[in-house]
């Protein structure tokens, strides 16, 4: 009696196609990570993005605590104007 050979083997088209499609994956992937607006391109944006936020911030921080200091000033100074006129009655209430 013959023996009926088992076919357990990946044949050759089986395993042409199993390298395509994993061609076909690297190449998608290798274009998200590293094309045009990959993330990597997107991550730089980010970071710049980021640090021009932190100047605009730095710089409207600053500006707003000068504004605050100017009137701040200028009420102090109305205050003081105002207690050196008022009468001795009202000095307690300037010398807080």
């Amino acid at each position: 009696m013959k023996k009926i050979k088992e076919n357990r083997a990946i044949t050759l088209i089986a395993l042409v196609i199993t390298i395509i499609v994993l061609l076909i994956l690297a190449g998608i992937t290798l274009n998200l990570v590293l094309g045009e607006r990959g993330i990597f391109k997107m991550a730089q944006e980010a970071g710049r993005n980021y640090t021009n936020a932190e100047k605009y911030e730095d710089n409207m921080i600053d500006k707003i605590s000068t504004e605050a200091e100017d009137n701040l000033n200028i009420a102090m100074r109305k205050i003081t104007r105002k207690c050196i006129s008022k009468e001795s009655a009202n000095r307690r209430l300037c010398s807080i």
